[in-house]
């Protein structure tokens, strides 16, 4: 697993060079077994790793490795950019095995779990948690969804349907359906225990829901 871990670590740490062994590997073989075709796989896999080696490493590391935590110390903004964003390269302090680690990566590279269609790096300072392999502990994932960053992001995501539907009220107050909504939408922001968090919202989504329950007409 060690081995592993290292090997995944180098392909999404340092896509580039991985690109030119990957290809040199192929193009050994091919000359070796006299196969040029091989060639062809060769390239395609070594552009798959610039795309794809954080997504398996991520993959591999939530599914065997063992939890533990980190922080963020510095963000330092790269003259590179993805999708018109810059991307940053983040230097890190992980916790394992009880001993401090040094380790990094960057916008590009970041093993983040589960994975989505956006890069969620926690905000410097922040205790995260992590996974990672004994023995090559510089190799972490972020478990997103663990962390209390990302615990916010899902509460603010679940915040969305109960602000849309009260500025929805708000546009027709006396729109049963509109009322009916809001309703529904607050109670299902309440009854959700990953929002328990968010005391605030809570307190303030209950007295929303007590005083439209008390304007409601009697049957």
């Amino acid at each position: 697993m060690k081995a592993i871990s290292a090997v995944l670590y180098f392909l999404s740490q340092h896509p580039a060079w991985s690109f030119f062994i990957i290809l040199a590997v192929f193009a050994g073989l091919a000359v070796l077994l006299r196969r040029l075709w091989l060639l062809v796989p060769g390239f395609l896999l070594g552009i798959a790793n610039i795309f794809c080696a954080s997504f398996l490493n991520a993959w591999f590391l939530q599914t065997w490795g063992t939890p533990g935590t980190a922080v963020v110390i510095q963000a330092t903004q790269t003259n590179s950019t993805l999708n018109d964003q810059y991307i940053f390269e983040y230097a890190v302090i992980a916790k394992a095995g009880g001993k401090d680690v040094k380790t990094g990566f960057s916008s590009m590279s970041a093993a983040i779990w589960p994975i989505r269609n956006e890069i969620l790096i926690p905000p410097p300072g922040q205790v995260f948690v992590t996974r990672y392999i004994p023995g090559y502990e510089e190799n972490i994932v972020i478990m997103a969804d663990e962390s209390m960053y990302g615990k916010m992001r899902i509460i603010a995501s679940n915040r969305e349907a109960v602000d849309r539907a009260r500025n929805q009220l708000a546009a027709s107050p006396s729109n049963e359906s509109y009322q009916e909504e809001y309703r529904q939408a607050l109670q299902t922001f309440l009854s959700d225990p990953a929002n328990r968090l968010d005391s605030v919202s809570i307190r303030q989504f209950s007295d929303a829901l007590g005083q439209l329950k008390t304007a409601a007409p009697a049957p």
